[in-house]
């Protein structure tokens, strides 16, 4: 895959224009992963921008004006899509061990591999709330662990059934804790006890980060999107594109937003589309290869990650106000991070970027 036609935007960027500093990570050869959860990666963290970096299996930390190296720290495997801050600490996973660690030096405070065998035991991730962190496994299980201290609270089997990997990322309404599995099941436990509250099956594998907004909490399958009642998990609402497979999905403040393209090739299908509670709010055409979408609650913005380029979309319509690309070879980025006017995102090389933002707007 050489060339990709970059879509209509209402203006087209080269990425060099925009770019204030560059810091390559040593020895990076796939450093970006699909996200499957609403977690910019990089993340900034005051004069800090932290990556995890998938190849070379590395947590990395540089200075946000200038791009210099602060501190690394190597994972036992391949790291995950997505890092996680409170006060000082850095929720980050390898493959098989979710890591604590200092925010400013990169030190560890604790680490936790909930299996001892095993390649990859982990591709579930953190999830933090009150001084809890939440992970699933690849064996079925469900953890909650002590921020702090890294001590396991409790732990849950979701499903009996085969299949029944814990590979989504979990949500937080009130005092329950909101997960899924590959078996097909969405299970709500009480945050101090573990005690379940309700279970509801879906149409297939929950692998995506579950999401909540107000009392409904949003669960992802392959080709579906649930809207379920956080306090029964009743299901409010189920939308399905048989022909289509679900990308990415993002919380827009009161709405929501899909990213959906076709199951199997030829490319050409791809649509975006808003909802508000049951209400279509817009079906468009959407570019090829999206791989992650991100609203931007400051702006009102969306930024949509793409094997080619970074858009950024107007979340009311749908249209692509400003399209950022490189005519020498493939842009690939994850989710990207905005703070204090600039871009901040992450290529497949292992190049960490700060642009500047080509967006003045705010149609929100």
């Amino acid at each position: 895959m050489d060339q990709i036609e970059q879509p209509e935007a209402g203006q087209q960027h080269l990425l060099g224009t925009l770019q204030v500093w560059k810091h390559s990570v040593p020895d990076s050869r796939t450093a970006v992963l699909p996200p499957h959860t609403r977690h910019p990666n990089p993340l900034v963290i005051g004069d800090s921008v932290v990556a995890s970096v998938f190849s070379s299996g590395t947590i990395c930390s540089v200075h946000k004006r200038s791009g210099e190296p602060q501190w690394s720290y190597t994972v036992d495997g391949y790291a995950g899509a997505q890092v996680v801050h409170v006060d000082g600490r850095i929720y980050a996973k390898s493959s098989r061990t979710l890591y604590c660690l200092d925010a400013a030096r990169g030190t560890p405070h604790w680490s936790f591999s909930p299996l001892q065998a095993g390649r990859e035991t982990i591709y579930s991730g953190p999830t933090y709330h009150r001084g809890r962190v939440f992970i699933g496994d690849r064996a079925g299980m469900f953890h909650s662990l002590d921020a702090l201290s890294g001590k396991r609270l409790w732990s849950r089997k979701l499903s009996t059934r085969e299949r029944n990997q814990v590979n989504a990322t979990a949500a937080i309404h009130d005092d329950i804790v909101v997960i899924g599995c590959n078996a097909a099941v969405i299970v709500a436990y009480d945050i101090q006890t573990g005690r379940e509250i309700w279970q509801q099956s879906i149409d297939g594998p929950c692998t995506s980060e579950i999401l909540a907004q107000g009392g409904t909490v949003f669960a992802t399958t392959s080709s579906s999107i649930y809207g379920l009642d956080a306090a029964t998990g009743e299901i409010g609402f189920h939308k399905n594109w048989p022909s289509l497979r679900v990308r990415a999905v993002v919380l827009c403040r009161d709405s929501w937003i899909a990213a959906l393209a076709p199951e199997v090739p030829p490319t050409g299908g791809e649509k975006m589309v808003a909802f508000k509670g049951t209400c279509e709010l817009f079906d468009v055409k959407a570019a090829e290869f999206i791989v992650g979408i991100r609203f931007d609650e400051e702006s009102g913005l969306l930024y949509e990650s793409r094997i080619g380029g970074l858009g950024i979309v107007d979340p009311s319509t749908g249209r692509r106000l400003h399209n950022i690309y490189r005519d020498d070879d493939l842009f690939n980025c994850g989710l990207v991070d905005l703070d204090d006017g600039r871009i901040y995102v992450m290529d497949m090389d292992g190049g960490i970027y700060c642009l500047r933002s080509p967006a003045q707007a705010r149609p929100m």
